[in-house]
Parts: structure tokens; C-alpha cells; sequence
């Protein structure tokens, strides 16, 4: 399976061994067999640690909150944390497969409820439209009685 990453480059080697490093472990193509390990017991993430041992590094050039050396790094080792990665597991697909149910259930329900909402609401309005109906068909049937005024003619008024 090949992954498209985009390709980053910095002036600086350490910080593209780090970015190097980084795109390694997104795409699951680990290099150091610390990383394969964990890569094949499926216990691999995209941490600030993990990358500095795939780059080779040191921890604490991109693991510090201030005065980081690299803090571009730093912020797309957060951003690669933030997006779910790619289960490696089948025990992950079937959890994530199970969540992505439940919530396709909920969001099913939640349809349903608003279907059968709509459907009572339309059936009372033609109700309410047979009730003005018949009652519009006795006011004509009233007016046509007496002589003197004139027949009211369906929804179109005629000034």
C-alpha cells in the first residue's frame, strides 16, 4: 500500500531526519527494529518520542515545551497526533468498526424519529385541509341559499 506524502525539506539535516522520520511512521514504514517491534505488535504511535528514536535523536531536541530546537516538528508530531492513524490490528479495525456501527445506529434512530415527526405532521395537515374543506363546501352550500349573494369561488380571490 503506498501512502502520498508531501515532501518536506529544511535547510537544517537534523530537523529533515525528524520530518523523515515522521513520514516514516505515518505511513508504517518504521526503519529502526524498536519501531518494527512495536509496529508488529501493534503498540506503534506517533509520539515525540517514537520519532526521535526513528530519526536516531535525541528526545530533547523537539520534546521541550519551550526553547524547542525544532518546533515545526514539534507542531506536525501534534497534528500527526491529532489525525487517527491507521488501525494495525484486527482487534482495532473491529473496535473501530464497532464505534463507527453504533454511531450509524444513533444517527439512524435520530432519522427514523424525524421520518415518523414528518409523516404525523403531514397526516394532521391533510385533516385539518379535509376539516376546512368541508367547512368551506357548507359555507358555499349556506351562501348559495340565499339569492342575493353570490357563490364564493376556491383559494383564488378576484378583485
Amino acid at each position: 500500500m503506498s501512502l502520498k506524502r508531501k515532501a518536506i525539506y529544511s535547510g537544517d539535516s537534523i530537523e529533515q531526519e525528524f520530518l523523515d522520520a515522521l513520514a516514516r511512521l505515518q505511513i508504517g514504514k518504521p526503519k529502526t527494529k524498536k519501531m518494527k517491534d512495536r509496529l508488529a505488535a501493534g503498540k506503534m504511535k506517533i509520539t515525540i518520542s517514537n520519532v526521535a528514536v526513528e530519526a536516531g535523536r535525541s528526545r530533547t531536541l523537539i520534546g521541550l515545551d519551550k526553547n524547542c530546537r525544532y518546533p515545526v516538528v514539534r507542531e506536525k508530531i501534534r497534528e500527526a497526533k491529532e489525525k487517527p492513524s491507521l488501525p494495525t490490528t484486527h482487534t482495532e479495525i473491529i473496535q473501530r468498526l464497532r464505534a463507527e456501527k453504533l454511531e450509524l445506529q444513533v444517527e439512524v434512530r435520530k432519522l427514523r424519529a424525524e421520518a415518523t415527526a414528518h409523516y404525523f405532521a403531514r397526516v394532521k395537515a391533510e385533516k385539518e385541509l379535509e376539516q376546512e374543506r368541508a367547512r368551506a363546501a357548507r359555507v358555499n352550500k349556506l351562501l348559495a341559499g340565499k339569492q342575493k349573494i353570490a357563490r364564493i369561488v376556491g383559494g383564488d380571490s378576484q378583485s
